[in-house]
């Protein structure tokens, strides 16, 4: 079989994994007997039904109020984050909260334990007793930074003359005049986010920024990127339909890096009915 056969055959297992019903159903009223590719749907939906239903994030209940060194708890979440004996004393300090997933490579989002390549995260979570563990706010909390980041994005006419003449120049990508263009779009979103949402809407940056009170109120709400190297780390592998995962906070990072070093991922089956 000829190289160009394999990539093609490929091609087709890859598009043939990844159909969904909308796309069956659209090749099947083209009159395509689509009957294998429905079985094959269904049955992943019901296996990614179950994964989902597994989730119990109740069984993380009793490590809410404070950790103890010797614990199993500790000694296992110690082993899976591979914390030296130096760094193990910070989990008696370390905080339970629920990671909320605001964006992350799309490949986290299909279960692929044998994916060591490395996918990034961004992560929101709350510190503060009345918000950590309220999934609903979480929830409407990511809704809001969506409807700012499409604020800042759909923000075109904010370039005044400088952005004229750069568009007249073909100049928009040099990057000191990109920098000042971007400065001004930031200018339609309230000062006390702006830096967290001129970083968010930049791909390669790597930040941990405290929320203001236009996106998160009273609450203390953080953001940051977090590097995953191993995606069986994951439950199942892969993200949650709810986009929750709990964090340990052993630290507190701030500024421009990611938070690797300061949150500590917990063994999934300790939060999954399995």
């Amino acid at each position: 079989m000829g190289i160009l056969s394999k990539m093609n055959e490929k091609a087709i297992q890859e598009w043939a994994d990844n159909l969904t019903l909308e796309q069956i159903e659209d090749c099947e009223r083209k009159g395509m007997d689509m009957s294998e590719h429905r079985v094959i749907f269904e049955e992943k939906q019901r296996a990614l039904k179950a994964f989902n239903d597994s989730i119990a994030l109740d069984k993380l209940d009793i490590y809410k109020n404070g950790l103890h060194l010797g614990d199993p708890f500790v000694e296992d979440v110690a082993k899976f984050n591979n914390l030296s004996e130096k760094k193990k004393p910070k989990l008696e300090q370390a905080e339970l909260v629920w990671g909320k997933v605001v964006q992350a490579h799309y490949t986290l989002f299909k279960a692929n334990p044998k994916n060591k390549d490395g996918a990034g995260i961004v992560f929101l979570y709350a510190k503060d007793a009345a918000h950590r563990y309220d999934i609903d706010w979480l929830n409407k909390t990511v809704d809001r930074i969506a409807e700012m980041r499409e604020t800042f994005n759909n923000n075109t006419d904010s370039g005044g003359t400088l952005g004229k003449v750069a568009k007249l120049l073909g100049l928009e990508n040099n990057f000191f005049i990109s920098i000042k263009l971007n400065k001004r779009k930031l200018e339609c979103i309230p000062e006390d986010n702006r830096e967290f949402i001129g970083a968010i809407c930049e791909d390669s940056s790597r930040f941990c920024l405290r929320l203001g009170a236009s996106l998160v109120g009273d609450a203390e709400a953080w953001c940051g990127t977090y590097a995953l190297w191993d995606q069986s780390k994951l439950p199942g592998a892969q993200i949650p339909e709810n986009r929750i995962i709990p964090l340990l906070l052993t630290g507190q990072p701030e500024g421009f890096g990611g938070i690797e070093d300061d949150v500590q991922l917990i063994p999934p089956e300790y939060y999954m009915n399995m």
